[in-house]
C-alpha cells in the first residue's frame, strides 16, 4: 500500500498532537500532586499555654498556621522567630485577649499575625506589638484601653522595623499616654519602609500635654530625608486629639490617600521629609474648634483633591505652609519649596484657606514659601469623597 507524503505528514502531526496532550496532562497530573502534598503538609496547631506557643514556633513550617485558643493570658512577653515565604506565609492568630504586662516581639519575614486583641494593661516602656524583619502583616488585631497611671509613661502601642509590611483592619482605640500609636521606624541599615498602613481604625486619643502624642508617625527627625515609600490609605481617624501633629510625615515619598479624619484636634502634619503626596483625603472638623487641615514643610509635595470642610484654627486655616529656618537643621523647619495644591475643596474653615508662612517669625523662621503652584480651588459642593464608617475598617469589616 502506498501512502503519500502528504498522508504521513498528517499522520505524524496527528501523534504529535497526542504526545503533547499526554504531556501535558502528566504534568497537570503532577502539579496537582504537588500542590495537595503541599496542602497536605502544612499544619494547623491549637496552642493553650506559652509554652506550647513556643514549642509550635520552633517546629512551624511555611503554611503553617498556629493557633492561640482557651482563656485570656495575662503579663506574657511573647517573642516570636519565624520565616514563611510568599507563596505560604506562617499565620500566628489569637482567639483570646492579653491583659496585663503583656507584649509581643515578632522577627520574622512572610509572617501573618491575625486577631491579637491587648487590652485593660500597661507598659513601663517599649512597644505593645513590635515587627521587624520584611513582608510581614499585623491584620485584624486591637489595642485598646491599653494605659498606664500616668500620661507621662512612655511606649508605643505598634512599632514597624524593616520592610514591606501591612498593616489593615486593625482597630487601635483610647490611648492616652505619651507615645505614638503607630509608628514606623527608619534608623535600621538596609532597606526600610515600603510598608502599608490601610483601612484601620483609630479613634478617642485624648489631649497630650506636649510633643509625643502623634497617632501616626512616619520616622523621625534624624532619619528625615530617607526615602520611606510608605502608603497610609483608607483610614479611619476620630476624635484623636493627641496633639498637633495628628499625623506626623518625617521621611520622604510617602502617600497619604483617601483617608477619613474626623473631629481631631490636629492636622494631617508633612513636618520633615520631601515629595510626599497628599490626596483625595476627607477631613471634617465635625464641630472641633482645634481641629485642623494640612501642614506642608519642605520640597516638592503634591497636594491634591482633598475636600477639608469645617475645621478650626489649629493651624491659622484649611492648608497651611510652614515659614522656613535658613540652612535648617534636621529637626528644624526646612522652607517650602516647589508644592503644588490643586483640586482641593474648602469649605467653612477657620482661618484662610491656604496660609502662606505659618509660623513665620517664630523660632528663626524667616523664609517664605517659594514656587508655590495654586489652582482649581472649590469652595462649595458636598463631599465626593467616601466618608469611611467603622463597619468599613474594623478587624470585622469585610476584606477584599
Amino acid at each position: 500500500m502506498i501512502v503519500s507524503r502528504r498522508m504521513k505528514s498528517v499522520f505524524l502531526n496527528q501523534k504529535n498532537v497526542l504526545m503533547q496532550k499526554q504531556c501535558s496532562f502528566f504534568m497537570t497530573s503532577c502539579l496537582l500532586l504537588a500542590v495537595c502534598h503541599s496542602i497536605a503538609n502544612a499544619e494547623e496547631v491549637r496552642v493553650k499555654t506559652p509554652a506550647a506557643l513556643q514549642s509550635a514556633v520552633k517546629s512551624a513550617q511555611p503554611g503553617d498556621v498556629i493557633k492561640i485558643v482557651g482563656a485570656d493570658w495575662s503579663d506574657v512577653k511573647i517573642k516570636l522567630i519565624l520565616k514563611g515565604t510568599e507563596a505560604k506565609p506562617i499565620t500566628v492568630q489569637s482567639q483570646v485577649a492579653f491583659t496585663g504586662a503583656s507584649e509581643l516581639n515578632l522577627l520574622g519575614e512572610y509572617v501573618v499575625l491575625d486577631g491579637f486583641t491587648f487590652r485593660n494593661g500597661s507598659l513601663k516602656t517599649g512597644h505593645v506589638i513590635r515587627v521587624r524583619g520584611a513582608h510581614n502583616r499585623v491584620t485584624r488585631c486591637t489595642i485598646e484601653g491599653y494605659n498606664p497611671e500616668s500620661i507621662d509613661v512612655r511606649y508605643q502601642w505598634l512599632s514597624l522595623y524593616g520592610h514591606h509590611h501591612r498593616v489593615d483592619h486593625c482597630r487601635f482605640a483610647g490611648q492616652k499616654h505619651s507615645g505614638t500609636t503607630l509608628v514606623v521606624w527608619l534608623d535600621e541599615d538596609g532597606e526600610v519602609g515600603r510598608h502599608r498602613i490601610d483601612h484601620n481604625h483609630f479613634l478617642n486619643r485624648l489631649q497630650g500635654n506636649g510633643n509625643g502624642f502623634e497617632t501616626l508617625r512616619i520616622g523621625t527627625s534624624e532619619t528625615s530625608m530617607k526615602s520611606a515609600r510608605c502608603v497610609v490609605a483608607e483610614n479611619l481617624f476620630e476624635n484623636c486629639d493627641g496633639e498637633v501633629e495628628l499625623i506626623s510625615n518625617k521621611s520622604c515619598d510617602n502617600i497619604y490617600e483617601r483617608n477619613t479624619i474626623v473631629g481631631c484636634a490636629g492636622a494631617l502634619t508633612l513636618r520633615h521629609g520631601n515629595n510626599c503626596i497628599v490626596r483625595e483625603n476627607l477631613i471634617l472638623g465635625d464641630g472641633d474648634r482645634h481641629s485642623g487641615g494640612i501642614r506642608v514643610v519642605g520640597t516638592g509635595h503634591q497636594i491634591i483633591g482633598n475636600h477639608i470642610q469645617g475645621v478650626g484654627d489649629r493651624i491659622d486655616g484649611a492648608i497651611a505652609l510652614s515659614a522656613g529656618v535658613q540652612n535648617p537643621k534636621l529637626n528644624q523647619h526646612a522652607q517650602v519649596q516647589n508644592v503644588l495644591i490643586e483640586g482641593n475643596t474648602l469649605i467653612d474653615n477657620a482661618g484662610e484657606e491656604i496660609v502662606q508662612g505659618h509660623g513665620l517669625g517664630s523660632r528663626s523662621r524667616t523664609l517664605l514659601p517659594v514656587n508655590i503652584t495654586i489652582k482649581n480651588t472649590r469652595r462649595t459642593g458636598k463631599p465626593q469623597l467616601k466618608r469611611l464608617k467603622p463597619a468599613d475598617v474594623s478587624p470585622d469589616a469585610k476584606q477584599e
